[in-house]
């Protein structure tokens, strides 16, 4: 399809339809990329992280309608047209839609497992039923790091999660603690997350957004919460230890680069 050209219409703005906003444009296509939030990733990265995105976008000739709802597809015979809420239209040759999903947990809840936010497993991925174990998007893991559940969909924590439950059914019982991280690219620009952060955290800036070479720290009672490098490489180690550490920072200190982030760790313990 993407070497059709045309016109592409993309339905939600997180991480699937940013990505494959991305690839259509590289391809050629024209592209209307569709978010009812007003940023794209405002959900997930906040205003802060989510307006570099936006620009991103603009800046490499994406239509970007936000603040936006779809009615209606229409068309005779094949989709030539996406009707929003407010009655505009905006003329395509192909729609893709990411607009999130759920997990599918009927088939647990036929076996009689207990859910939450997915299939509820412990700490070693064992769900309530003896010898049954879930891993991946659909897992619901209660996370020893964090003392509650966490669900992360990425194609990382799958790879991870995966042998982990394998090791725990082998008797090892180990407790599964990866601090959550995912990766994104779009266009030229790479971006790794770590960490786990709300909409209220303070988000504080390493390096100048123009030069599409930052790293956003979000910060939650004078701790990392959770950090994500873009375009800035081999820091992900340092930064999963931030987190872990749940040492306060001085936000002065995040901001300038000239600190190294081993810097901002505490001493070990003597």
């Amino acid at each position: 399809m993407l070497r059709d050209g045309g016109r592409l219409a993309v339905i939600g703005g997180g991480w699937i339809g940013s990505e494959v906003a991305a690839s259509a444009r590289l391809a050629g296509l024209e592209v209307a990329l569709f978010e009812r939030l007003a940023l794209p990733l405002e959900h997930v990265l906040g205003r802060t992280v989510g307006r570099f995105y936006a620009d991103l976008h603009r800046e490499r000739a994406v239509d970007l309608l936000t603040g936006v709802e779809v009615a209606a597809l229409e068309g005779a015979g094949r989709v030539e047209r996406v009707r929003l809420s407010d009655g505009r239209a905006v003329d395509c040759t192909a729609v893709v839609a990411g607009v999130g999903v759920r997990p599918r947990t009927a088939l647990a809840e036929a076996a009689g497992l207990a859910l939450g936010d997915g299939i509820a497993v412990d700490a070693t991925l064992r769900t309530s039923a003896p010898g049954v174990y879930a891993a991946g998007d659909v897992a619901g893991a209660m996370h020893p790091f964090y003392g509650r559940r966490v669900r992360v969909e990425h194609w990382a924590n799958a790879l991870n999660q995966g042998p982990a439950a394998a090791r725990n059914m082998l008797g090892r019982g180990e407790p599964y603690d990866r601090i959550p991280y995912f990766f994104s690219d779009q266009y030229d620009v790479g971006m790794e997350y770590s960490g786990l952060a709300r909409g209220s955290d303070e988000v504080v800036l390493r390096g100048d957004p123009a030069s599409r070479e930052l790293i956003a720290f979000w910060i939650a009672d004078g701790r990392v919460a959770a950090g994500m490098n873009i375009n800035v490489w081999g820091v992900t180690e340092p930064i999963q230890a931030l987190i872990r550490s749940r040492a306060p920072v001085d936000p002065g200190l995040l901001r300038d680069p000239s600190v190294p982030l081993d810097a901002l760790l505490p001493a070990p313990a003597s």
